[in-house]
């Protein structure tokens, strides 16, 4: 046999198997054989609150109006209207007689003070329907959450304030020029049942100046802050205590009269958490049961005692928002501190050479970078932002960074396909 031969015949097989295997491996390179299965989130910037969920108790200063009679009644003004001294805010019309007389007479008032409202806007510009339409669509809002929440004198309050948003529209975009002869009309429909209803209206009407209200609860005496100032943890707990005054004792209670724009809410909350909270300081204070209304409360005053394992916590306000329901007792959530950084998970961290930090993926390379967690919730982390004045900044992480959170055998320096 040749010997030249086979030794041919043997490097051209070599050469044919290597061409084989090398083919192979570029298939397999470019079908993702050697790939890596990297899975990345994007490290977005975040605020993250730190809450405390607590119960509160409004105080404010009250005044409960009272007509000498029982019956029904016919509100001039809506909750939270800001009322001048001797303004007539409310009719009561005594039981007994007519009943559809009266009910009729207190419909057509009520067509009346809305129309004489929504002409307080008759010399409006055109500018205003920006405004007047924002207004409109808070009031749908309110209205749809008010009768999912079953509140039924939210809801007769914002169908009046909606339907004066619409009325005044209509005089703005020149619809209307104004509602004088409807409400000439709606007075003499008035003026005639007034005529033939044997008893009058007896007449509600302020001894001060204030806000006005509809509801009364008992406890406006009670929780007063006209002593907040000199209240202890034992005054407040007495207070808590008490039951509901009657309210038939100075006649026929129709509504309130708030004679201070400043109130409180008072919050029991465990002595331990006192360290999170410093008289003078202000907080955020959230009302869920006002469709989750925040408002920026001063930390006015602290009643703890030594040994008592729950302590309260008095935050003020000159803040009147509006359509806010002020009910005595309600869950609200102070918040304790909040964080703003980057987002990270939790099982995305690793610690290399004794930095904490995580792999980031750019482009086709692996990168570590530096983290400081300030916050940690729900498996994440909220770090600290990126220094971009620092001489190092390019070795932490950054906004919008790809941290890895999946992967194998990762390293600083790493190329992946």
């Amino acid at each position: 046999m040749d010997v030249q031969y086979l030794k041919n015949v043997l490097k051209y097989a070599a050469s044919a198997l290597l061409s084989v295997i090398l083919i192979a491996y570029i298939l397999y390179h470019m079908s993702g054989g050697f790939s890596q299965d990297i899975v990345t989130e994007t490290a977005a910037l975040t605020t993250k609150e730190e809450t405390l969920t607590i119960r509160s108790s409004i105080m404010r200063n009250e005044k409960i109006l009272y007509s000498p009679f029982s019956g029904d009644i016919n509100y001039l003004f809506s909750d939270g209207d800001k009322v001048a001294i001797g303004t007539k805010v409310a009719e009561v019309y005594p039981s007994g007689g007519d009943a559809e007389m009266r009910k009729s007479i207190i419909a057509l008032d009520r067509k009346i003070r809305i129309l004489e409202q929504s002409e307080s806007y008759v010399h409006a510009s055109l500018s205003d329907t920006a405004s007047t339409d924002r207004l409109i669509w808070k009031d749908l809002y309110s209205f749809m959450e008010s009768a999912d929440s079953g509140s039924v004198s939210s809801v007769s309050a914002i169908s009046d304030d909606l339907l004066i948003q619409l009325n005044r529209r209509k005089i703005i975009v020149g619809s209307v020029r104004n509602y004088s002869a409807q409400l000439e009309t709606l007075k003499a429909e008035k003026n005639a049942l007034m005529a033939n209803f044997p008893a009058g209206a007896s007449e509600v009407v302020t001894e001060s100046a204030g806000y006005f209200f509809s509801a009364v609860d008992g406890f406006e005496n009670i929780f007063s802050s006209a002593d907040i100032a000199a209240m202890t943890l034992g005054d407040y707990r007495a207070m808590c205590r008490k039951s509901a005054e009657d309210l038939s004792r100075g006649g026929f209670a129709v509504g309130k009269l708030v004679t201070d724009y400043r109130w409180y809410a008072a919050c029991e909350v465990a002595s331990d958490e006192l360290h999170n909270f410093d008289t003078g300081k202000y907080y955020d204070v959230k009302f869920p049961y006002n469709g989750g209304a925040s408002i920026n409360m001063y930390l006015y005053r602290i009643l703890s005692d030594v040994g008592s394992d729950t302590s309260v916590l008095i935050f003020r306000t000159d803040i009147l928002p509006e359509g806010f329901s002020y009910l005595r007792n309600q869950t609200v959530q102070v918040v304790k501190s909040s964080f703003t950084g980057y987002r990270v998970p939790v099982s995305a961290v690793r610690i290399v050479d004794g930095v904490k930090g995580v792999y980031i993926l750019r482009g086709s390379k692996v990168l570590f970078r530096k983290i400081e967690p300030l916050f940690e919730y729900d498996g994440y982390f909220i770090v600290k932002e990126r220094d971009e004045s620092a001489g190092d900044r390019a070795s932490w992480l950054a906004k919008n960074d790809f941290v890895i959170v999946k992967g194998k055998d990762l390293y600083d320096g790493k190329i992946v396909n």
